[in-house]
């Protein structure tokens, strides 16, 4: 017999040495690595989920996303979220992102402890794949997740850690183009309506 563990608990890999295969949760199960046929459910390279949605005003997180990565990630409080977070495994996630003064963009996220730094707790860190020309901490961000691409991974070096991520942004940019994913950009959930000024 073959053993894939699924440990309930995080950071504890290391107790599950004796199975044939560790795995974050049973959404990364491959059956077709132990000679079963392979699920039918991924579409390029993503797993389609019923939508779900966070929201709240991006805060300042640990300035790794711009300062140590090149990748500016609008992050979000995980404060209220608890039911959500223990509800989805870590992992990487893609879907839309509505930002109250400044419309509608294609967002490749990342739940979990972040292994290479090794993340004290759970965070929620978006990519809005746009070029901003300026900070919106406090701005209120909604996201709508529509799909999984990965799990979370520890990561060599740095430069690999990078890699993967812009690799993440092209599967999800691609992804949101299909009929699939691109119906829920216009969720009334991402039409934020802003207090400023009114």
């Amino acid at each position: 017999m073959e053993v894939v563990a699924v440990p309930s608990l995080p950071k504890q890999t290391h107790r599950y040495i004796a199975a044939d295969e560790v795995i974050n949760s049973l959404l990364d199960l491959r059956p077709e690595k132990w000679g079963l046929p392979p699920f039918q459910d991924w579409i390029e390279g993503t797993l389609p989920s019923e939508p779900w949605y966070i929201g709240g005003p991006v805060v300042k997180g640990l300035g790794r996303g711009s300062k140590v990565l090149g990748i500016p990630t609008a992050n979000l409080s995980t404060e209220g979220y608890s039911d959500v977070l223990s509800e989805h495994p870590s992992g990487v996630y893609f879907g839309w992102a509505g930002l109250s003064t400044r419309g509608v963009y294609k967002m490749v996220m990342s739940i979990g402890w972040n292994p290479y730094f090794d993340n004290a707790e759970k965070t929620i860190e978006p990519w809005l794949l746009h070029e901003f020309d300026e900070d919106f901490y406090d701005e209120e961000l909604h996201l709508v997740i529509v799909g999984y691409i990965r799990p979370e991974a520890n990561f060599p070096s740095l430069e690999t850690l990078i890699a993967k991520i812009h690799e993440d942004r092209k599967v999800a940019e691609r992804a949101l183009d299909l009929p699939l994913y691109s119906k829920y950009r216009d969720d009334p959930y991402l039409k934020i309506t802003s207090s400023k000024g009114q």
